[in-house]
């Protein structure tokens, strides 16, 4: 089939280019009867956005599915199960822990059977991949395989691939193909000067701390870290403002301190005039997380549990228990199990946990989320606060990366908090910021 990519930097529009190139192949070719679009990402929050980009495309007419790499490889590989036992007599797709590197490794190899090629291309006729340079791997081989047999359409960014530094796998497949290139540059998610210079010198190995000025403060302790960011929210408001960090609150005591604070009581930050806050901070919690808290609450299930104690703990809820126990009363209308298992329930709450993410609205502006930089990923906000402590993985190139991932999310401001040196030379001489120090008088 054929094949053509966008790339450049965050807000150079890369989605937006994949939407209307996608309007212009049906408008050449509109869909036939059970024919749909399908729209590929790697995270759940880059998916989610993606389905509310292709609901407004009227051409489609609602008929698309928009789902992460790891979905789509699940949905072919029990699909067409029986068929992948011919490749791995041994797969397990139902498995509590499935082996996802062998789903994906078997995935890959079922689209290289023409009947399951045939059958994607039949129902998908055209795939739009955003995010592409985050699939590496079995999960890149799963892409190539789709190329084959549809129309798609890929956008990539090299610089955004927070798993790796120097060349991306992905967009180096890109410039292998025959595929229709487009460069894009700029950044039309913000005018803001600040930021668009920050991004650009992060992008070309340099550092920003003297762009920043005002905007980068030193924290040596949370207190002060969380004025910094009081006198932000103090400035610009609280609509729709993130907290970006390279890790969580369990890896970072400064993260999860400022945090704290910001909701514990009123600050009073230098230069405003008045106390702010406290303020009301979510964080937004991985899958993995919540479905560990609903397994608690369930309490000791070494022995397993009945679908009579579920309903008990289960059926008045209007949340993920209430759906843990509908799945559980499916099982047992098709299958007849009375008692289930610790691992499968938690492999059903994960895959109703993953489901409620994905589909689930955004909390209120008023809320301010905090996430790490790879949860916030292809998404943007009117504000965003980076809390940068000590613990940040990687190389420079990678630091640069991750700073440069946090700064483009924001739309209209962004500051950024960093856990500062006790004693000895400041973390702002250093990169990704050095800024030049101030001489003394």
């Amino acid at each position: 089939m054929s094949l053509e990519y966008f790339e450049g930097p965050a807000g150079s529009g890369k989605t937006y280019n994949l939407v209307q190139s996608l309007k212009r192949v049906l408008a050449e070719r509109p869909l036939r009867e059970n024919e749909a679009v399908l729209g590929v990402t790697y995270l759940h929050g880059s998916r989610r956005r993606m389905h509310v980009t292709l609901g407004k495309v009227v051409a489609i007419e609602g008929r698309f599915h928009a789902c992460t790499i790891d979905s789509l490889v699940r949905l072919i590989v029990c699909r067409w199960r029986s068929l992948g036992k011919e490749i791995d007599p041994n797969l397990n797709v139902v498995s509590e822990t499935p082996d996802f590197k062998r789903i994906c490794e078997v995935g890959a190899a079922l689209l290289q059977k023409p009947q399951v090629a045939q059958w994607l291309a039949r129902r998908y006729p055209v795939v739009l991949v955003d995010e592409l340079q985050d699939c590496q791997g079995d999960r890149l081989e799963v892409i190539k395989a789709i190329e084959s047999c549809s129309h798609m359409i890929a956008a990539a960014d090299e610089f955004q691939d927070l798993a790796t530094t120097g060349k991306s796998e992905a967009v180096e497949w890109l410039h292998s193909t025959n595929g229709k290139q487009t460069v894009l540059t700029g950044n039309r998610r913000t005018s803001q000067h600040v930021l668009l210079q920050v991004a650009d010198q992060l992008r070309s190995s340099c550092d920003c701390g003297d762009t920043l000025a005002s905007r980068l403060c030193p924290a040596k302790n949370a207190n002060v870290g969380a004025g910094g960011a009081a006198r932000g929210l103090a400035y610009n408001g609280l609509k729709d403002v993130v907290i970006l960090t390279p890790t969580g609150p369990e890896t970072s005591a400064f993260v999860c301190d400022v945090v704290t604070r910001l909701t514990e009581k009123p600050i009073q930050p230098s230069g405003v005039q008045k106390p702010v806050g406290p303020f009301r901070v979510e964080w937004e919690s991985s899958s993995e997380s919540e479905r560990d808290a609903l397994i608690a609450r369930l309490g000791d299930l070494s022995l397993g549990i009945s679908l009579d104690r579920l309903a008990e703990l289960c059926v008045s809820k209007r949340d993920a228990e209430r759906e843990l126990y509908e799945w559980a009363l499916g099982q047992h209308r098709l299958k007849g199990l009375a008692n289930f298992t610790e691992a499968a329930l938690i492999a059903a709450a994960g895959r109703i946990l993953q489901s409620r993410r994905a589909f689930l609205p955004d909390k209120p502006s008023m809320i301010i989320r905090a996430m790490t930089i790879n949860q916030a990923k292809n998404r943007e906000f009117e504000g965003v606060i980076v809390l940068w402590p000590f613990i940040v993985g990687g190389d420079l190139d990678s630091h640069r990366r991750k700073l440069y991932n946090a700064i483009t999310r924001a739309k209209r401001w962004a500051c950024v908090v960093v856990q500062e040196n006790a004693v000895g030379k400041s973390r702002l001489s250093k990169t990704p910021f050095s800024k030049t120090p101030k001489a003394k008088s």
